[in-house]
């Protein structure tokens, strides 16, 4: 990931863009601390399709195969935890 300052971006915003739409991430910083991030919008899409993580991906290979040996609603259900941690941000929803 390259830096870039928001004054190298206001100056540099086309070739920027290019690199960004070649692949390459973009760490936008201000005052020496990273704000934000500039990605291609194929890496925009990947990263935030609704598509995304390993519950989802179970629960459509679930509705695609009824028949096969898998957990049960209700085992799901006891897998998920819904109460947030504080040393992971992930989550099932």
């Amino acid at each position: 990931m390259t830096d870039a300052t928001i004054s190298h971006l206001k100056n540099h915003l086309p070739e920027i863009v290019h690199d960004a739409e070649q692949g390459q991430d973009i760490q936008i910083t201000r005052h020496g601390k990273p704000v934000a991030v500039i990605v291609s919008l194929e890496r925009y899409n990947q990263a935030f399709s609704l598509d995304k993580g390993i519950f989802n991906a179970y629960l459509r290979w679930r509705n695609l195969h009824p028949n096969a040996n898998g957990f049960t609603d209700k085992e799901i259900d006891n897998m998920r935890c819904r109460e947030p941690h504080e040393e992971s941000s992930f989550s099932w929803d």
